[in-house]
This record gives C-alpha cells, sequence and structure tokens, in this order.
C-alpha cells in the first residue's frame, strides 16, 4: 500500500513539475523584417517594464499614418550646464520613418495579445549608428519606448561602445505624454511616449 501511495506521490509531482515548465516557458522571438539596417520582432516585453498586456494586439494600422507619427516624437539632449536646456531633435531620420512606417504597421497587424513590436533602425550613411525599441497599443494609443539613442555599434565587439555623451529624453509633443507609474502624473518614464491613435 505504501509503494502504491509512494508512486502516486512521485507521478504527481512529476506531472506538476511539468506543468510548471509548460507555464514558465516564454514565447519565442518572431523576425518579421531583417536587414542590414532594419530589424522588427515581435517579443514579451522585457523585464523591468511595467506588465501591461493584453496589448489590444493585432491592431491595424495605415503606414502613412504609423510614418506620420514617427515625425512627432523628438527627444531632448540634456546640456552638461546647470540650469540650460539642451536642443530638441527628431528622434527618427525621414530615411528611418520610411523604413519604419510599413514594417511597423505591418507588425502590428500581425502581433498576439502579449507581445510587443522591437525594432532596430538605422540610416544607410550610418549604419553602425542605431536607434532601438518598442512599439505597441493599448487603449487606442501607441506607445514608443526608446531603449538606445543613435548609438553606435562597433564589428567585430560583443557588447555595443557609447561615448559619453549627455543624457537625453524623449519630449512630449501635442497630444503625447510620458508613461507614468503613478496615477497622478508623477514617477515618468522619460524613454517612454504614449500618443493616441484616435
Amino acid at each position: 500500500m505504501e509503494s502504491i501511495t509512494a508512486k502516486c506521490g512521485l507521478a504527481m509531482a512529476s506531472f506538476l513539475t511539468l506543468c510548471s515548465f509548460q507555464a514558465c516557458q516564454t514565447h519565442p522571438n518572431r523576425a518579421i523584417h531583417q536587414t542590414e539596417v532594419l530589424t522588427i520582432t515581435l517579443r514579451e516585453m522585457p523585464a523591468g517594464y511595467p506588465s501591461l498586456e493584453p496589448y489590444n494586439h493585432p491592431y491595424a494600422i495605415q503606414p502613412q499614418e504609423t510614418f506620420d507619427m514617427l515625425g512627432a516624437f523628438d527627444y531632448e539632449a540634456r546640456s552638461l550646464l546647470p540650469f540650460s536646456r539642451g536642443q530638441r531633435h527628431h528622434v527618427f531620420t525621414e530615411h528611418q520613418r520610411g523604413l519604419l512606417g510599413s514594417a511597423l504597421s505591418e507588425a502590428l497587424g500581425l502581433a498576439l495579445p502579449q507581445e510587443v513590436v522591437a525594432f532596430s533602425v538605422a540610416d544607410k550613411e550610418k549604419p553602425d549608428r542605431r536607434t532601438k525599441g518598442f512599439v505597441f497599443v493599448l487603449h487606442d494609443e501607441l506607445h514608443l519606448i526608446i531603449e538606445e539613442l543613435h548609438k553606435p555599434v562597433y564589428q567585430g565587439e560583443e557588447n555595443t561602445y557609447q561615448q559619453q555623451t549627455p543624457r537625453w529624453e524623449l519630449h512630449p509633443g501635442v497630444k503625447q505624454r510620458h508613461y507614468a507609474n503613478r496615477p497622478d502624473g508623477k514617477g515618468a518614464i522619460t524613454n517612454w511616449i504614449i500618443i493616441p491613435l484616435r
């Protein structure tokens, strides 16, 4: 009798272990587009960001609308001098907007509710300077997170290298806002911008 109970207990423990492995599995990244200057991948949100899923994916958005929105994102390089403001610049060049416009539209239409669209983009003239980030749609708003901005990548090195430069932050434009981790708007994450789609 004890051996049957022990076998049942062992079988149940094995079953629960297998189930927990299935629950802990992450979904593989799905490559949508990959060239020397543009990479688009569907993946889960990386660790360290708030979990907001399920996202409103798949989501249909026209490539021209995406192109136009990408032109509205600016950043401000912080000045090294105290009490002075840095210059504002566009996050994406016109060439990058052209590449990303249709690719992001396609990827948002293919994304699952638990996936974000990861991108890495560069210009043909400077393919070693990449901008990397994530895009997703939640409650009819497009969320843009920039992780690396015009960061140089050198061939043959394991890690990317970036010279010490002044820090930067995304600058909210008309109808844009930073993501805030508190309801009162405090705790803004300055590399995360939200823009309404409707």
